[in-house]
């Protein structure tokens, strides 16, 4: 009975690790701020990720971070929410975000 408890925790443990980002982080380093909403629709988004979050926050402040830890003082960012390829092998997600004010 201790082994089969021990075992049922081990799993649980196992299950919260393994959890799918519901976040993605597209990052465009050579864009003008706030120019990533323009620039997805031209597609190739997957060329640009540059990570993935759990929760919208955790990918807005990256984003963020990136943009002004960049050399060229320039970049855009995106953050995509349960993004997938469709049938046609193009990335797309339920909907995308970014800061009002990049």
């Amino acid at each position: 009975m201790r082994s089969m408890m021990a075992f049922a925790a081990l799993l649980l443990t196992m299950t919260a690790c393994t959890q799918v980002p519901q976040w993605t982080l597209f990052y465009y380093p050579d864009a003008e701020p706030g120019a990533a909403e323009a620039l997805q629709h031209q597609g190739e988004l997957d060329q640009h990720i540059s990570g993935y979050y759990q929760e919208l926050e955790q990918c807005l402040a990256k984003g963020a971070g990136m943009v002004k830890l960049s050399q060229t003082g320039s970049g855009s960012y995106l953050c995509g929410e349960r993004c997938q390829r469709n049938e046609a092998g193009e990335l797309k997600c339920q909907r995308l975000e970014t800061r009002v004010s990049q």
